[in-house]
């Protein structure tokens, strides 16, 4: 309950502070490199949810996917977009066709370069472009909008829109 939402709050806080400290002071290759690092944390995590705390096979490939396609997204290109495509779709016929893995399961496996990988290399791709500024503004900006929706569906929803995904949210 309650201590669990604090513990939540001060990690939460300190992970802002992190990465305000990174925007702010890393030199860009050195958060390019950083934005790879936390694409690939962050994939883990996305690799366990999506396999229910069930063993995972080629994990390990698939973080060293995810962290090179955050490093290619700043400065991406249109052979970057092609070559990532292309290895997800073999890829996910090694997985279904060689491992035997449902397709849905495969499917969600490739998605993490996408979802995860691609935003967080333009991140750091922003920051190269626009500064600290930009970077800054672009995530207080979700940040912001993210608070806001919350805070309206607490305040004026009723109905329940997915209560299998997502049991609270209206």
């Amino acid at each position: 309950g309650h201590r669990r939402a604090m513990t939540r709050l001060l990690s939460g806080v300190a992970l802002a502070a992190t990465a305000l400290v990174a925007i702010l002071f890393l030199p860009v290759q050195a958060l390019r490199a950083l934005a790879s690092l936390v694409a690939a944390l962050a994939a883990y995590e996305y690799i366990r949810i999506i396999h229910a705390g069930r063993s995972a096979p080629g994990t390990v490939p698939l973080l060293l996917l995810v962290a090179v396609t955050a490093w290619w997204m700043f400065a991406p290109s249109p052979n970057n977009f092609l070559a990532l495509l292309l290895a997800g779709v073999a890829w996910v016929a090694i997985e279904v066709v060689v491992r035997g893995m449902p397709i849905d399961l495969a499917a969600a496996r490739f998605f993490a370069p996408w979802y995860i990988g691609m935003p967080l290399g333009m991140l750091a791709a922003i920051h190269a472009l626009g500064g600290s500024v930009a970077t800054l503004l672009l995530i207080a900006t979700v940040v912001i909008s993210d608070s806001a929706q919350y805070y309206c569906g607490r305040l004026f929803g009723r109905h329940l829109l997915a209560p299998a995904i997502s049991p609270k949210k209206t």
